[in-house]
């Protein structure tokens, strides 16, 4: 809704000018004719193209896509598709070809009625073809329109007879497609699968471990055990070199026993055997590491060090028992202890070489277990990505193995993925024109567009139509609406008995009522000066000026009424007085206004100071301060003082007085008056400090009900034969 045009002037007196209803419903009566010209035009324009047009028929039929088909799309291997869900928009796309619609054209050419669809084509068939899918379900609904519902049908049967059959043949070449390109990778995938299962088999070789975490556990319990052997060998061997020490004290260092000990030590065999002690103790504890307890060759090794022990002990008795001989003729009587002591010794130094071949070698199995340790994050890393190979080379070859199968079975078995749910039926009504709908659409495009025309045809008008449209442009108080009407002097029909017009009594009706109103317009008779202008020429400021002068009058006031349009004067025209001396004669001359003004009525209650000769600059008059000293002499004299002043827009005459005066009135007219020269009129006189106590809308018509005084008439206004029969006398009385 278009929002009505803002004026400009934004002085004391604009109105608030924000789109109201009442504005709104004031512009739809004001030009309703353009209103109802407009939507008649429009809705006859409608009507006819509603019944003009060659009715169309639609019919419909739904298809169901079936999403059952194997699809080879979620087998993730390289050169495969990624998604296998159904495109609707592909599907609607392949159904809305060219080729599948020939297809179904050949069809309709074949059938009994072939003759009906010679003039068919595969354009007029796509222009008329709707394919919409249904939401949330995986079926298309097909419209197709068409002049002949009969051929509507049949069109939509051989379009559903051709898409079925497209469906079944593609759905065949593709699980065909399928079966040749699993064919070909199996071999790829299988020799995949080898190749992995095959690196499995090396690492394990190659580690010689089954499982990586297992293998870790082992060898950190191992690397534990053999700390703990360690450990315990140190105290072994601290006890037994203690042990060692003191049996030495008891012997002595007696030839004998250093003897043995040279003997041992340079011992071939016995020296051979502890370097294979050492060999066979380490590789136990590597095997351990490795292998379980039960296992044969850690078995056969703890085997092997228990009897090259045995065989260490054996050695020495034997190499340190052949020289006892020494002993015994060194040391006769003492012989017995001494050999038990020798024994001792003897025992003491195989131990401790056997303890300390043991902690050699549990050294060196601790660096080849600790070597081996730092290795296991590689080799369980490398077991892991291996395995994970095989995991997936083995899960996609089963993969295509099973979908092989089922792409077998399924194109033994297959149908169409595509199934007509729902055939075509012969429409019974058009769809098109929908009459119903069209007629309310022209009737409600044709008010819119009409109360658009009148919206924008207010906007462009800037005359004044409405006496609302003028208190809704300015915020000064409306003093009187004057109608319209041909009277231009009441005088003239009171004194001369002339037959009144059928709106003479709401035009005298009007200015009687705006001539009781200026007893308001101030206190205490404080208002006599008033001066009338307008915005432009011709709003009929003067003749209201003059009339209400003579009813103001009639009510017995004492009035002066000055002819101040020193430029263009109408007032001596309207009381047929003579203009020879006037206003400009008085502030021209010294000529005493006593003897310029000229009575206006009867009872000498009306004075009439006409403009007088045209002066060369109008405005020098009217600001000199006699015109001032005037205002005020007259003032005191009379009742009312009205000024009869030129348009303010363009001439500055009327600016002159507004601080001579005690107020202004500002006449607008209907239809001559626009709002941006009543804006205009009123900046111009709020710039010059007039007092504008109100406004004074003239020439309302009959349309203006509100305002218009018509129903004066019809209570005073008799019939013309009945006004005949009147003595003039008696009309010359009912007027007055």
């Amino acid at each position: 809704m278009t929002e009505y045009p803002k004026t400009t002037y934004v002085g004391k007196y604009a109105a608030d000018d924000s789109f109201k209803l009442a504005k709104f419903l004031r512009i739809l009566r004001k030009r309703w004719i353009v209103i109802a010209a407009m939507a008649a035009t429009i809705f006859a324009g409608n009507t006819y193209y509603v019944f003009t047009r060659t009715p169309l028929y639609k019919s419909s039929a739904a298809l169901l896509i079936n999403n059952s088909t194997i699809a080879v799309s979620d087998i993730q291997i390289p050169g495969l598709p990624s998604s296998s869900a159904i495109n609707l928009g592909t599907e609607v796309g392949i159904l809305k070809s060219r080729p599948l619609i020939e297809i179904a054209i050949s069809k309709m050419r074949e059938s009994p009625s072939a003759s009906a669809y010679k003039d068919i084509d595969a354009g007029q068939i796509m222009q008329g073809l709707e394919i919409m899918p249904e939401r949330n379900a995986l079926i298309l609904r097909l419209i197709y329109t068409d002049s002949d519902p009969k051929r509507a049908r049949e069109v939509l049967n051989a379009l559903s007879q051709t898409y079925v059959e497209y469906s079944l043949s593609d759905r065949r070449t593709k699980s065909s497609t399928a079966i040749k390109f699993i064919q070909e990778k199996l071999p790829q995938i299988k020799q995949q699968l080898d190749k992995s299962a095959l690196a499995v088999t090396q690492f394990r070789k190659t580690y010689n471990i089954v499982d990586p975490e297992t293998y870790a556990a082992s060898v950190y319990s191992m690397r534990e055990a053999l700390e703990k052997q360690a450990q315990e060998l140190q105290i072994r061997i601290a006890q037994v070199q203690q042990q060692y020490e003191i049996i030495g004290r008891q012997v002595g260092k007696t030839p004998e026993a250093a003897i043995s000990g040279a003997i041992l030590q340079q011992d071939t065999p016995y020296q051979s055997l502890v370097k294979q002690f050492q060999e066979v103790e380490t590789n136990y504890f590597l095997e351990r590491t490795r292998f379980r307890e039960d296992h044969p060759n850690v078995v056969a090794l703890k085997d092997r060090r228990d009897e090259l022990y045995r065989l260490l002990e054996v050695r020495a008795q034997s190499v340190v028992g052949s020289r006892s001989g020494i002993a015994n003729l060194a040391n006769e009587p003492n012989s017995q202890i001494q050999q038990n002591l020798s024994t001792q010794l003897f025992e003491a130094q195989t131990n401790l070489a056997v303890s300390q071949a043991q902690l050699e070698s549990i050294r060196n199995a601790q660096s080849e277990v600790a070597a081996v340790f730092s290795q296991i994050p590689q080799i369980q890393q490398r077991f892991v990505e291996i395995q994970r190979q095989l995991a997936l080379d083995t899960a996609t070859y089963n993969k295509l193995t099973e979908k092989l199968e089922e792409l077998r079975i399924s194109e033994a078995q297959e149908i169409s993925s595509w199934r007509v749910l729902e055939p075509p039926l012969i429409p019974i009504r058009p769809s098109s024109p929908d009459i119903e709908r069209g007629l309310m659409t022209g009737a409600i495009a044709g008010l819119g567009l009409g109360i658009l025309a009148a919206l924008l045809l207010d906007k462009l008008d800037e005359r004044i139509r409405e006496v609302e449209e003028v208190k809704e442009l300015i915020d000064i108080p409306l003093l009187g609406a004057i109608p319209i009407t041909d009277v231009t002097s009441l005088s003239a029909v009171i004194g001369q008995g002339i037959l009144p017009s059928s709106n003479y009594y709401a035009f005298k009706e009007s200015l009687s009522s705006l001539a009781l109103n200026l007893r308001y317009l101030g206190t205490d008779n404080m208002v006599k000066v008033i001066a009338f202008t307008s915005s432009v020429p011709s709003e009929g400021k003067s003749t209201l000026t003059y009339n209400l002068a003579i009813i103001l009058a009639t009510l017995g006031y004492k009035v002066l009424l000055i002819d101040a349009d020193l430029r263009k004067p109408t007032v001596h025209k309207l009381s047929k007085l003579s203009d020879k001396i006037g206003l400009s004669t008085i502030l021209a001359t010294p000529t005493p206004w006593q003897d310029v003004f000229q009575l206006g009525d009867e009872k000498g209650n009306l004075h009439i100071i006409t403009s007088g000769s045209i002066p060369p600059n109008p405005m020098l008059l009217l600001e000199s301060t006699k015109m001032a000293a005037l205002i005020q002499e007259w003032r005191q004299q009379y009742d009312y003082v009205l000024v009869d002043t030129p348009p303010v827009i363009g001439i500055a005459d009327a600016q002159c007085l507004t601080a001579k005066v005690d107020a202004f009135i500002l006449v607008a007219a209907i239809n001559r008056s626009t709002r941006s020269g009543i804006s205009k009129a009123l900046e111009v006189l709020e710039n010059a400090r007039a007092n504008v106590s109100g406004l004074l809308i003239n020439m309302i018509g009959e349309s203006d009900s509100d305002y218009h005084y018509g129903y004066y008439d019809q209570y005073y206004y008799l019939n013309p034969a009945d006004r005949q029969e009147q003595d003039p006398e008696e009309v010359k009385t009912e007027v007055s």
